[in-house]
């Protein structure tokens, strides 16, 4: 037991930052203040990416914020652990020059450059890990930065669930909406049109006829029911399910309307409000949280899903 504690504290210990890196981080703070901005909190997930990014570049000799593999900032930070879409990222490099120097210049020469300035001061943000690391007589700082406008509580168990597979094609002379629980996943373009998706068992999907500013009811159904009889389009479709691995996803959210979007690229799937349980495929491989602003859906949090064989799911994370 004396050795777990070891490693733990050792651990512990290796991802605690330096006092020069305390230092360039209130600076940080201290440069927020100086324009009216509110001060940003630590983040260990950011710290833990940026620390990894800087011994990256000083140990294989580059100086970008996209490694050799082609990972940016965003890559980097959700592989640490950062669950928030919105992320970005300042760079600094030193030659010569002792870290004390860079700790102590490095907050003005971010903000006497405009690109770095917008990243340092910008309100949205909200968290920050920063890294300053030496190797021999250069010296690389990152600061990686995070929006987190408000608390997601995320538990994640594995699980099986009923997939549904909804293939339709069709024909219509206007643009046909396709809607799965009010959420518009396609664009049907005239003349012809085919395709599949995959559907939550019992999801309502609509079909709606561009009418030159709106789409304008055609159908409505309730799958299993696949009908759909319209004098502006053809349709027909076929509907089977089956069984698939899954990540039973409880969030636990402000009392508020979200909407849940699911893969690599946002497909939104249907809105919830406040805490809920759902159950989605675990090869969607991400599930996304966003908010409806401004007629759009602005994502603020990045779930990875965890595989049908994690252990996981038995801790809460809060981000």
């Amino acid at each position: 037991m004396r050795s777990v504690w070891a490693l733990s504290l050792l651990l512990a210990l290796a991802l605690a930052q330096t006092p020069l890196e305390l230092e360039a981080f209130q600076r940080s703070n201290e440069a927020r203040a100086a324009h009216g901005l509110g001060a940003l909190a630590w983040d260990d997930a950011a710290y833990r990416a940026a620390r990894a990014h800087a011994l990256d570049m000083l140990e294989r000799g580059y100086f970008d914020h996209v490694n050799p593999e082609g990972q940016g900032p965003a890559d980097r930070m959700w592989a640490a652990g950062v669950i928030e879409a919105r992320v970005g990222e300042n760079l600094a490099f030193y030659e010569g020059y002792p870290p004390e120097h860079a700790a102590r210049v490095v907050v003005g020469d971010w903000l006497n450059s405009p690109p770095h300035r917008r990243s340092l001061l910008d309100p949205e943000f909200t968290h920050l890990g920063l890294a300053l690391v030496q190797k021999g007589d250069r010296v690389v700082v990152v600061q990686n930065f995070l929006a987190r406008p408000f608390k997601v509580w995320v538990w994640q168990t594995p699980s099986r669930m009923r997939e549904g597979y909804l293939r339709y094609q069709g024909r219509s002379r206007a643009t046909v909406g396709l809607f799965v629980n009010d959420a518009l996943r396609v664009a049907l373009q005239p003349p012809r049109w085919s395709g599949q998706l995959e559907l939550e068992p019992g999801s309502t999907v609509t079909l709606g006829v561009w009418g030159g500013d709106r789409y304008q009811l055609a159908c409505r159904f309730t799958l299993p029911k696949t009908g759909c009889a319209h004098p502006k389009l053809e349709w027909s479709a076929n509907y089977q399910e089956r069984w698939v691995p899954s990540v039973r996803l409880q969030l636990g959210l402000p009392s508020e309307e979200f909407w849940l979007a699911y893969g690599p690229e946002p497909i939104l799937l249907r809105s919830l409000r406040g805490d809920a349980v759902v159950e989605v495929p675990a090869a969607w491989r991400v599930v996304w949280v966003g908010v409806l602003r401004e007629g759009h859906v602005e994502y603020t949090h990045r779930i990875p899903l965890k595989g049908p064989t994690s252990e996981r799911g038995q801790k809460g994370e809060e981000r």
